[in-house]
Protein backbone atom coordinates (compact mmCIF):
# COMPACT_ATOMS: atom_id res chain seq x y z
CA UNK A 1 0.00 0.00 0.00
CA UNK A 2 2.59 2.29 0.58
CA UNK A 3 4.62 1.75 -2.31
CA UNK A 4 1.23 2.00 -4.58
CA UNK A 5 1.02 5.83 -2.48
CA UNK A 6 4.30 6.41 -3.17
CA UNK A 7 4.11 5.83 -6.76
CA UNK A 8 0.84 8.08 -7.00
CA UNK A 9 2.52 11.01 -5.32
CA UNK A 10 5.37 10.65 -7.68
CA UNK A 11 3.08 10.39 -10.80
CA UNK A 12 0.95 13.54 -9.71
CA UNK A 13 4.40 15.38 -9.29
CA UNK A 14 5.15 14.92 -12.83
CA UNK A 15 2.49 15.85 -14.30
CA UNK A 16 2.36 18.90 -12.26
CA UNK A 17 6.34 19.47 -13.35
CA UNK A 18 4.67 18.35 -17.27
CA UNK A 19 2.49 21.50 -16.95
CA UNK A 20 4.59 24.18 -15.96
CA UNK A 21 6.58 23.65 -19.17
CA UNK A 22 3.60 25.20 -20.92
CA UNK A 23 4.15 29.02 -18.83
CA UNK A 24 6.88 31.44 -18.41
CA UNK A 25 8.04 32.20 -14.80
CA UNK A 26 8.17 35.52 -13.71
CA UNK A 27 11.67 35.67 -14.62
CA UNK A 28 11.26 35.04 -17.81
CA UNK A 29 8.53 37.08 -18.73
CA UNK A 30 9.84 39.96 -17.20
CA UNK A 31 12.72 39.31 -19.06
CA UNK A 32 11.11 39.02 -22.45
CA UNK A 33 9.14 41.98 -21.27
CA UNK A 34 12.51 44.57 -21.05
CA UNK A 35 13.71 43.16 -24.04
CA UNK A 36 10.95 44.37 -25.90
CA UNK A 37 10.77 47.86 -24.51
CA UNK A 38 14.58 47.94 -24.69
CA UNK A 39 13.81 48.64 -28.58
CA UNK A 40 12.81 51.18 -30.43
CA UNK A 41 8.98 51.66 -30.79
CA UNK A 42 9.39 51.40 -34.80
CA UNK A 43 11.37 47.92 -34.07
CA UNK A 44 8.76 46.37 -31.50
CA UNK A 45 6.85 44.31 -34.08
CA UNK A 46 10.10 43.19 -35.30
CA UNK A 47 11.59 42.15 -32.20
CA UNK A 48 8.29 40.72 -30.66
CA UNK A 49 8.05 38.49 -33.79
CA UNK A 50 11.22 37.35 -33.69
CA UNK A 51 11.21 36.90 -29.79
CA UNK A 52 8.50 34.46 -30.80
CA UNK A 53 9.38 32.22 -33.54
CA UNK A 54 12.52 31.74 -31.48
CA UNK A 55 10.46 30.59 -28.52
CA UNK A 56 10.07 27.09 -28.26
CA UNK A 57 7.43 25.68 -29.47
CA UNK A 58 5.44 25.18 -25.50
CA UNK A 59 6.07 28.63 -25.21
CA UNK A 60 4.68 30.66 -27.90
CA UNK A 61 1.55 31.84 -26.70
CA UNK A 62 2.83 32.90 -23.86
CA UNK A 63 5.52 34.84 -25.23
CA UNK A 64 3.46 36.46 -27.73
CA UNK A 65 1.02 37.47 -24.70
CA UNK A 66 3.72 38.49 -23.02
CA UNK A 67 4.72 41.09 -26.10
CA UNK A 68 1.93 41.99 -26.09
CA UNK A 69 0.83 42.87 -22.52
CA UNK A 70 4.28 44.83 -22.51
CA UNK A 71 3.38 46.64 -25.66
CA UNK A 72 0.17 47.78 -24.31
CA UNK A 73 0.59 48.59 -21.22
CA UNK A 74 3.95 51.00 -21.96
CA UNK A 75 3.43 52.19 -25.83
CA UNK A 76 -0.23 51.33 -26.85
CA UNK A 77 0.47 53.25 -30.66
CA UNK A 78 2.69 50.67 -31.15
CA UNK A 79 0.04 47.50 -30.05
CA UNK A 80 -1.80 47.21 -34.22
CA UNK A 81 1.67 46.54 -36.27
CA UNK A 82 2.88 44.37 -32.90
CA UNK A 83 -0.34 42.48 -32.44
CA UNK A 84 -0.63 41.67 -36.62
CA UNK A 85 3.25 41.02 -36.32
CA UNK A 86 3.15 38.36 -33.61
CA UNK A 87 0.00 36.89 -34.77
CA UNK A 88 1.56 36.27 -38.33
CA UNK A 89 4.39 34.02 -36.76
CA UNK A 90 2.28 32.17 -34.26
CA UNK A 91 -1.22 32.33 -35.31
CA UNK A 92 -2.33 29.87 -33.05
CA UNK A 93 -1.80 31.72 -30.39
CA UNK A 94 -5.08 34.26 -31.12
CA UNK A 95 -7.41 34.00 -28.87
CA UNK A 96 -4.59 34.20 -26.09
CA UNK A 97 -3.29 37.36 -27.55
CA UNK A 98 -6.56 39.42 -28.41
CA UNK A 99 -8.23 38.34 -24.73
CA UNK A 100 -4.52 39.64 -22.93
CA UNK A 101 -4.61 42.28 -25.12
CA UNK A 102 -8.26 43.72 -24.05
CA UNK A 103 -7.92 43.27 -20.77
CA UNK A 104 -5.32 44.98 -20.10
CA UNK A 105 -6.45 47.81 -22.61
CA UNK A 106 -10.02 47.36 -23.11
CA UNK A 107 -9.65 51.05 -24.74
CA UNK A 108 -8.04 49.66 -27.74
CA UNK A 109 -10.39 46.80 -28.66
CA UNK A 110 -11.05 47.63 -31.92
CA UNK A 111 -8.28 48.39 -32.70
CA UNK A 112 -6.73 44.90 -31.83
CA UNK A 113 -9.31 42.94 -33.51
CA UNK A 114 -8.68 44.93 -36.23
CA UNK A 115 -5.00 44.16 -36.46
CA UNK A 116 -6.01 40.43 -35.32
CA UNK A 117 -8.21 39.84 -38.09
CA UNK A 118 -6.30 41.45 -41.27
CA UNK A 119 -2.97 38.96 -39.76
CA UNK A 120 -4.83 35.84 -39.70
CA UNK A 121 -6.97 33.70 -41.67
CA UNK A 122 -9.57 31.37 -40.21
CA UNK A 123 -9.33 32.83 -36.96
CA UNK A 124 -12.24 35.60 -36.99
CA UNK A 125 -14.96 33.60 -35.52
CA UNK A 126 -12.40 32.99 -32.32
CA UNK A 127 -11.24 36.58 -32.69
CA UNK A 128 -15.00 37.52 -31.92
CA UNK A 129 -15.54 35.10 -29.51
CA UNK A 130 -13.14 36.16 -27.58
CA UNK A 131 -13.95 39.97 -27.72
CA UNK A 132 -17.58 39.12 -27.03
CA UNK A 133 -16.37 37.44 -23.75
CA UNK A 134 -13.91 40.07 -22.65
CA UNK A 135 -15.67 43.05 -23.65
CA UNK A 136 -19.10 42.60 -24.22
CA UNK A 137 -20.53 46.17 -23.98
CA UNK A 138 -18.15 46.86 -27.43
CA UNK A 139 -19.82 44.04 -29.30
CA UNK A 140 -21.54 46.12 -31.99
CA UNK A 141 -18.09 48.66 -32.50
CA UNK A 142 -15.88 44.98 -32.97
CA UNK A 143 -18.01 43.35 -34.89
CA UNK A 144 -17.81 46.50 -37.53
CA UNK A 145 -14.12 46.17 -37.75
CA UNK A 146 -13.78 42.76 -37.96
CA UNK A 147 -16.44 42.95 -41.20
CA UNK A 148 -13.67 45.89 -42.40
CA UNK A 149 -10.63 44.18 -41.54
CA UNK A 150 -11.90 40.57 -43.63
CA UNK A 151 -12.40 43.20 -46.55
CA UNK A 152 -9.33 44.92 -46.61
CA UNK A 153 -7.75 41.63 -46.06
CA UNK A 154 -9.68 40.07 -49.29
CA UNK A 155 -8.38 43.25 -51.21
CA UNK A 156 -5.00 42.61 -50.47
CA UNK A 157 -5.44 38.63 -51.48
CA UNK A 158 -6.84 39.66 -54.81
CA UNK A 159 -4.46 42.25 -55.62
CA UNK A 160 -1.42 40.45 -54.53
CA UNK A 161 -2.69 37.24 -56.68
CA UNK A 162 -3.44 40.10 -60.02
CA UNK A 163 -7.14 40.95 -60.64
CA UNK A 164 -9.29 43.70 -60.97
CA UNK A 165 -10.73 45.62 -58.20
CA UNK A 166 -13.41 48.21 -59.04
CA UNK A 167 -14.43 51.61 -57.24
CA UNK A 168 -18.07 52.94 -58.27
CA UNK A 169 -17.64 55.64 -59.44
CA UNK A 170 -13.83 55.93 -60.91
CA UNK A 171 -11.33 54.82 -62.91
CA UNK A 172 -8.93 52.44 -62.07
CA UNK A 173 -5.72 51.23 -63.28
CA UNK A 174 -4.61 47.92 -61.62
CA UNK A 175 -1.38 45.61 -61.97
CA UNK A 176 -1.58 43.22 -65.07
CA UNK A 177 -3.46 39.80 -64.61
CA UNK A 178 -0.86 37.23 -65.80
CA UNK A 179 -1.91 35.08 -68.43
CA UNK A 180 -2.56 31.23 -67.95
CA UNK A 181 1.32 30.45 -68.55
CA UNK A 182 1.70 33.01 -65.95
CA UNK A 183 3.10 35.99 -68.86
CA UNK A 184 0.99 39.03 -67.93
CA UNK A 185 -1.10 40.93 -70.46
CA UNK A 186 0.43 43.59 -72.60
CA UNK A 187 -2.38 45.98 -70.60
CA UNK A 188 -3.60 46.23 -67.49
CA UNK A 189 -7.06 46.49 -66.76
CA UNK A 190 -9.22 49.51 -66.25
CA UNK A 191 -12.83 49.47 -64.61
CA UNK A 192 -15.37 51.76 -64.36
CA UNK A 193 -18.74 51.17 -62.44
CA UNK A 194 -21.35 53.93 -61.69
CA UNK A 195 -24.34 51.65 -61.79
CA UNK A 196 -26.10 49.67 -58.97
CA UNK A 197 -23.78 51.05 -56.70
CA UNK A 198 -24.18 49.90 -52.94
CA UNK A 199 -21.68 51.98 -50.65
CA UNK A 200 -21.74 48.96 -48.44
CA UNK A 201 -20.50 46.31 -50.06
CA UNK A 202 -17.23 45.72 -51.95
CA UNK A 203 -16.45 45.84 -55.67
CA UNK A 204 -14.75 42.97 -56.80
CA UNK A 205 -14.15 41.85 -60.14
CA UNK A 206 -12.24 38.21 -60.79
Amino acid sequence: MNLLKHSVLIGAASLMVGSSAFALTSTESQALTQKILASKVIDMPAVAAKMVVSAEKADRIETAKAAVVAVAKNHPNALSTVVGAVLRKAPEATEAVVAACLEVAPQMARTVVAAATFATEGQDEVILATADRVVPSQKAEIRGEVTLAKARRSMKETSAKGGTIVVPGANVVTAPVTKSDGTPLDKPTVTKSTTGFDPAREYIKP
